[in-house]
């Protein structure tokens, strides 16, 4: 015999404790992230410039000018040109370089503006007690699954409504796996972000440094009228750094506002134990047994 449930409310459930083996989510993708008004101060005890070594290029170029002027109806002679005369070269290897005592550093970004983030965060293992649902529904029940019997009692079929348990509990259940569509959240705001002033040991570049830099373009000549003459020269200097270390940092950062556009949140979770579940006001509206 079998007791088929087409429909089952139950007003409240309660559960005491949920244990997730392992949740893993992402990889979290964000479509846009907006950083509005940051600013990093920042202090150190001394930094090192090592292996500083400067090159210098010189672009040396000659231009000249010849002007004849006319009797009026007749354009004047303007001829001239400039030649590339080469580049100039030198380097010199200044060596390691200590600068002590930064401090007061200050950088403001007005606004900052990153597409298609990505982030992946290693699985992990949750225990959440005290949990309660609401408005709980339940359809096409039928229990027990082996069906029973009642001795002394033969009945060919029984049919009832408005049958109300007021509770009902169960010692636990498990759940393999849970996977659903990834959560999508469209837009996130953060208002601000105060970091306090954290210490920082030692910072150290992975990479050399390459730092040029083009001065302003200087000229040597006379003009005498007839002819103008002239050599220019416009340096270029280049310092690479083998490595920068600074010691001894402290640093804190705000932001003013932090958005999220186009959030997307894929999750898995693998072992779900859920104990000492308890079902309160329960509601049958029809049941039928056959």
């Amino acid at each position: 015999m079998f007791a088929k449930i087409p429909q089952l409310t139950a007003g409240q459930a309660s559960v005491q404790n949920i244990s997730v083996g392992q949740l893993a989510i992402g990889p979290i993708t964000v479509g846009q992230l907006v950083l509005d008004n940051a600013s990093l101060s920042m202090s150190a005890v001394q930094a090192t410039l090592q292996n500083l070594s400067v090159n210098v290029t010189l672009a040396i170029s000659f231009t000249w000018h010849v002007h004849i002027g006319l009797p009026d109806g007749i354009p004047d002679i303007n001829v001239g040109d400039t030649r590339n005369l080469g580049d100039l070269s030198f380097g010199v290897t200044v060596g390691n370089v200590l600068i002590p005592g930064l401090s007061n550093l200050h950088f403001q970004i007005p606004s900052l503006i990153a597409s298609n983030v990505t982030a992946t965060a290693s699985p992990v293992a949750l225990q959440l007690g005290h949990l309660s649902a609401d408005q709980i529904n339940v359809a096409d029940l039928t229990l027990p699954s082996a069906g029973f019997t009642l001795a002394g009692l033969s009945l060919a079929s029984l049919t009832g409504s408005g049958i109300g348990i007021p509770a009902a509990n169960f010692g636990h259940a498990t759940i393999g796996h849970v996977h659903g569509d990834p959560v999508a959240i469209p837009s996130l705001s953060i208002p601000s972000v105060e970091l306090p002033s954290v210490s920082i040991p030692s910072i150290s570049s992975s990479t050399p440094l390459s730092i040029p830099a083009v001065l302003p373009e200087d000229s040597v000549g006379f003009d005498a009228g007839i002819l103008a003459v002239s050599i220019n020269i416009t340096p270029t200097v280049t310092m690479h750094i083998d490595q920068l270390q600074i010691s001894g940092a402290t640093a804190s950062a705000s932001t003013g506002n932090i958005v999220l556009h186009g959030v997307t949140l894929p999750y898995d979770a693998l072992n779900l134990t859920l104990s000492q579940i308890g079902i309160e006001t329960i509601t049958i509206p029809t049941f039928a047994l056959s």
